[in-house]
């Protein structure tokens, strides 16, 4: 007979365990189910209605934490169903502390997520400064101080989850100015960097895209970091550049021009008269005037020297286009039509010659009547 009751208290037990169990996953099923729909509908819904009403600070913040607040519905589940698991060691106050602990650790996490994607507010916010008070504020600023913002929310949280780990942040911190100087030191050239690429930044010698040239290489600018700068040069290979050697060049801006300069020197045969030189100067010149493409007041044909070879008439002029393609357009066109009026005045162009004048020696007596 005690055998029988000792059999069905177990089963009792065993039956009572189970159904806690089955609860503690109903709460996390329940609240899992919760998390996909706050991320598929209830998020976006209030995005969009954030959007309607024209705020786009309030969507940007409500985009970039729909899933971080998700998954911490998902972990709240979790963390409510684990406290109710029917076992001894859930309930004990080092296995609580240490859930505690997980739990501030994964918001921490979580908050330091959402706020990193909403890291486009940086330029929400600069654009807006922009328009209101017409400050500069380009996409290489921009991109700069978000990764600031980044910087400084990692940086934060690091420190609030070490914190949370029980480690002394203090205690950190002095150990590490036990050793400042030897890190000031190793760091002085990322300092000049750093220094550097805040000079490139709000000087803005050059931006994003930009097409520069220094003494050591020429290319478009990609990328702009604490650090260096990326080049793309035209060979099509990515150069990196330290910030401190970048703003210690003359740098050339060639996506800033106005205008761009053509010039070269048309060479005519020495055989070429007075009248037909004259001719082509001022057809050359007037062509160049009425050109689409040309900058008319820019425009300077006059003949400059005797060469070696050729008469020399120097041509320089302005396009109205500082693209590279549409520049070599314009220069072939006006090449083109310098070889019809060449052809119209029946003029020849010059190459390098040189004419060998021979002259005949005196013959010498050879001493036995001849020549030698």
């Amino acid at each position: 007979m005690t055998e029988t009751v000792e059999t069905i208290e177990n089963i009792s037990q065993n039956s009572n365990t189970l159904v806690q169990c089955l609860i503690c996953a109903a709460w996390f099923a329940g609240f899992f189910i919760a998390s996909r729909v706050f991320k598929h509908v209830v998020g976006p819904r209030l995005t969009r209605a954030a959007q309607k009403i024209e705020r786009p600070y309030l969507s940007t913040l409500l985009q970039s934490f729909i899933r971080p607040c998700a998954l911490f519905i998902a972990l709240v589940g979790l963390y409510i169903g684990v406290r109710l698991l029917p076992f001894d060691f859930i309930h004990t106050d080092a296995w609580r502390t240490a859930q505690n602990h997980a739990v501030r650790i994964a918001f921490i996490v979580l908050l330091a997520w959402g706020l990193l994607g909403a890291s486009k507010c940086v330029e929400l916010a600069l654009v807006g400064t922009r328009s209101r008070f017409d400050l500069g504020a380009g996409d290489t600023v921009i991109r700069f101080l978000e990764r600031i913002y980044k910087a400084v929310i990692l940086l934060f949280a690091g420190v609030l989850v070490v914190t949370e780990m029980g480690y002394n942040v203090n205690s950190l911190i002095a150990g590490l100015g036990l050793g400042g100087l030897t890190v000031a030191l190793a760091a002085q050239d990322s300092a000049s960097n750093f220094f550097g690429g805040l000079v490139i930044i709000f000087e803005k010698p050059f931006e994003l895209g930009d097409w520069i040239s220094t003494a050591s290489l020429e290319g478009s600018v990609e990328d702009i970091t604490f650090r260096s700068t990326k080049i793309r040069t035209l060979a099509n290979a990515l150069t990196v550049v330290p910030n401190s050697k970048l703003c210690g060049e003359p740098i050339t801006n060639w996506t800033r021009m106005k205008m761009r300069l053509a010039q070269f020197t048309l060479g005519l045969t020495y055989g070429t008269p007075k009248r037909t030189v004259e001719a082509v100067t001022n057809r050359v010149r007037a062509m160049l005037e009425n050109h689409p493409g040309v900058h008319s007041e820019t425009v300077q044909v006059r003949l400059s020297e005797f060469a070696d070879s050729s008469i020399d008439i120097a041509v320089q002029f302005y396009t109205k286009t500082t693209d590279i393609v549409e520049y070599r357009a314009v220069k072939e066109d006006v090449n083109l039509r310098i070889m019809d009026i060449m052809a119209g005045e029946g003029a020849s162009f010059a190459f390098p010659s040189r004419s060998i004048y021979i002259e005949n020696a005196p013959s010498l007596p050879d001493g036995k009547g001849g020549l030698q």
